[in-house]
């Protein structure tokens, strides 16, 4: 049944409050930096293109890196994963700290680069290990909106913190960038380490085509991570022109926007990690719908000149498809075998990057075709309720006179 449930309440192990802690301090550290990454290196008497050229290295590690990290992780195992990315965020941190010219912190943003691309898929992976023990309905589900909504509180302290540090001295943000890391690392080796349960599997031979065959079974979740990403790219990058194009805003303003945006994500998140008992909320059938409803939001937040509505709808939007993406990644976590989770996890990954870069180069053709934020918005809110309805049809309809029953996890 959609709504059966077991436990009406699903208690997290201490375990996995561990890794909760353990993302937090290394979301919440590199954070620290977000706001004010760009003034720190123009400090330096070096120019926006040279930063540029900096983001562009980012963005081809990002990418062009994806698949080889992938058999690289999956070789050395998730615990040395972990520890090999903050192993790479710290020597990144410490050439920010130390470096004054370009050519460090080309190489320093390549080391942190590395991190960031690491972690997700080694933390997940990992963690996946330790959830199959308890064999809990929902209870996956829990832990991953669980930790975002944690995650996302983090980020949010951390990030305004690092903006008011940086006026005092521009070097304190990128210091606690590195205690957070420090920490971080002290923390996995003193309580992660007996969490490592990898010693008795056997091991599987993982090939390309096993990992393609495995990449079919989860296609319909990783084509809505590639739908999300490309939908997400405005909100993500142009919120900020939307708000200056519809409204005089200060920089007050903006911060708002983006304290509310960040809280719709922590809260939706640690909602839907209290209701993870009931099946139907477990579904492709509610992630889709879930995606419609945030195209419905998107196509309206232009619609109102009120500055108080249409935050609300932003920060609802951002919400909305913060939850589709983790509810699609972890139907894709139930779905994989552990030996070449992280391998397939980089496939997939790569496929939502594509969505990404595509959505960038079509924004640019519009932006160059004399196209304003706030019909961009319009746009592709519009856009998206057509393909997320197409997709909820295209779902509920049973396929080959066989009763549909819709994918939830277990």
């Amino acid at each position: 049944m959609w709504f059966s449930t077991k436990n009406n309440l699903i208690v997290l192990p201490n375990e996995c409050k561990k890794l909760i802690f353990l993302n937090s301090l290394f979301q919440g550290g590199r954070l620290f930096v977000g706001a004010i990454c760009v003034l720190y290196f123009l400090s330096f008497d070096l120019q926006t293109e040279d930063y540029a050229w900096i983001k562009t290295i980012q963005a081809i590690i990002f990418i062009g890196l994806d698949i080889p990290l992938g058999y690289l992780l999956s070789r050395i195992g998730e615990y040395k994963s972990l520890l090999l990315s903050l192993v790479f965020g710290i020597i990144g941190t410490i050439g920010y700290l130390i470096s004054t010219s370009f050519f460090g912190f080309l190489a320093s943003e390549t080391f942190l680069a590395l991190s960031i691309s690491i972690w997700p898929v080694a933390l997940s992976a990992f963690s996946m290990r330790i959830l199959k023990k308890y064999k809990t309905d929902g209870l996956v589900e829990k832990f991953f909106h669980s930790g975002d909504a944690v995650s996302n509180l983090f980020v949010l302290v951390c990030g305004s913190l690092g903006g008011l540090f940086y006026a005092y001295n521009k070097y304190i943000p990128y210091s606690f960038f590195l205690i957070f890391y420090l920490v971080a690392a002290i923390f996995t080796f003193l309580f992660i380490k007996d969490l490592e349960v990898i010693k008795t599997e056997k091991k599987e031979k993982s090939n390309f085509i096993s990992n393609i065959q495995e990449m079919k079974s989860v296609f319909p979740y990783a084509l809505i991570l590639f739908l999300a990403q490309f939908f997400m790219q405005p909100l993500f990058h142009y919120w900020q022109p939307l708000f200056g194009e519809k409204f005089v805003v200060s920089s007050n303003d903006l911060s708002l926007v983006f304290i509310g945006y960040s809280l719709s994500m922590s809260v939706i998140s640690w909602g839907y990690s209290q209701l993870t008992h009931y099946t139907i909320l477990r579904s492709n059938l509610f992630v889709v719908s879930s995606a419609l409803c945030a195209g419905l939001i998107y196509s309206i937040i232009t619609k109102t000149n009120s500055f108080i509505y249409s935050l609300i709808f932003l920060a609802l939007t951002f919400g909305i498809f913060n939850l589709v993406q983790i509810a699609s990644g972890v139907l894709i976590q139930n779905k994989l075998n552990q030996y070449n989770r992280m391998i397939v996890v980089k496939y997939i990954s790569f496929c939502s990057r594509i969505g990404m870069i595509i959505s960038l180069s079509f924004l640019h053709w519009l932006f160059a075709n004399d196209w304003g934020t706030s019909e961009i918005y319009a746009f592709y809110g519009k856009l998206a309720v057509l393909v997320f309805l197409v997709y909820l049809i295209w779902i509920i309809i049973p396929k080959s006179e066989i009763e549909y029953v819709p994918e939830y996890t277990s």
